[in-house]
């Protein structure tokens, strides 16, 4: 005979791995869409909740008032916004394919904030790297993660002290946490600037990690998307975030002046604790809700109007994410959907 034959428990083996195999296949996808469907929940919940909470009244009169020059101007700000980041990822692409031109990164940059609308925690925005051609995908993958790094860092490492020092805060911790406090809060952005401008540290920290775990093929791929990444680079990209920061607080301080005076420094203060509460409670689709909830309860504690917080961060949600994301709906189209599926079958294809 050619080969050996196998045994009946053999074949039952094999027969019960492939059943196994099939059923976490046809589990994923259901799970996914469970999530999907338990965040939309969450984010319908929580705007019912505050507009429930919130006087429609308020609201209304509130939108009756409001002065327009304001929300145009926070709307002027909307390109500059995008451009920015389109600049980040254009600058971390170019680490790989140098040649690329700007414009096909920053359309790349468009279909991806479409994709991570329809997504939770706007995981797809990770679909940019579909809709460019280039020689590794997981290495762009790499720079998709470091890019979004940047600022979800910045947020993570600073948002804590920005929450501290929020009004009522420190004053509720006991008084013998509150110097260790401070100093693990003035600690962690200092943190955050030595990692984002010296990329050394975490090449060094890759590297380990390739030969602890022996990395090959495609995680290998992942883990090497940094050593493009010169000095220059992260200096770049750290004063790129840093000046989208400013944008971003400065469209929703506008925002807030379009229904009543706020100082630059109250509306920056609530909006930045904001973003670090929507990043550490990602329980909703693209964090609606939860970042409208702290702008409110945050805002009341420097004695401004619900109304106003609520109504300035859903605006600011709306030119900033979803006007964005449906813009890139026609670099979808003029891909083809086809074209796109396709570039998302081979992606399985390879991961198998």
């Amino acid at each position: 005979m050619n080969g050996v034959e196998s045994s009946p428990m053999q074949e039952e083996s094999s027969t019960q791995t492939v059943q196994q195999e099939s059923k976490q296949k046809r589990n994923g996808p259901l799970a996914t869409w469970l999530v999907r469907l338990l965040k939309a929940a969450v984010t319908v919940g929580l705007l019912y909740i505050l507009v429930s909470t919130i006087s429609r009244e308020a609201l209304i009169e509130a939108f009756k008032t409001a002065d327009t020059t304001f929300i145009i101007l926070a709307v002027l700000l909307v390109p500059l916004n995008l451009l920015l980041q389109g600049e980040r990822w254009t600058i971390l692409v170019h680490t790989e394919i140098p040649d690329i031109p700007y414009k096909r990164v920053f359309a790349s940059f468009l279909g991806g904030l479409s994709l991570g609308l329809i997504t939770p925690g706007r995981v797809g925005e990770i679909g940019r790297v579909f809709l460019l051609e280039a020689p590794s995908r997981w290495r762009l993958a790499g720079l998709h993660i470091l890019d979004k790094l940047y600022f979800v860092g910045a947020v993570t490492l600073i948002g804590p002290a920005l929450l501290y020092w929020m009004p009522g805060f420190h004053e509720a911790l006991p008084e013998n946490l509150r110097a260790g406090t401070v100093i693990l809060v003035s600690l962690l952005p200092l943190l955050y600037f030595f990692i984002a401008l010296y990329p050394s540290p975490i090449k060094w920290l890759l590297l380990v990690l390739q030969l602890a775990m022996g990395a090959k093929g495609k995680v290998l791929e992942l883990l090497r998307a940094y050593e493009g990444i010169q000095p220059r680079h992260s200096i770049q990209l750290t004063a790129i975030t840093l000046v989208q920061f400013v944008v971003i607080l400065t469209q929703f301080w506008l925002l807030s002046l379009a229904f009543e005076s706020v100082p630059w420094l109250t509306a920056a203060h609530t909006y930045a604790a904001a973003l670090f509460v929507k990043t550490a409670l990602p329980v909703s689709l693209g964090s609606l809700g939860v970042g409208e909830w702290a702008a409110v309860s945050f805002y009341q504690r420097y004695g401004i109007a619900e109304a106003t917080g609520f109504s300035a961060s859903m605006i600011l949600f709306g030119i900033n994410v979803l006007v964005p994301g449906l813009l890139g709906l026609f670099v979808l189209y003029r891909m083809r959907p086809q074209a796109l599926l396709r570039r998302l079958g081979l992606a399985r294809g390879e991961e198998s």
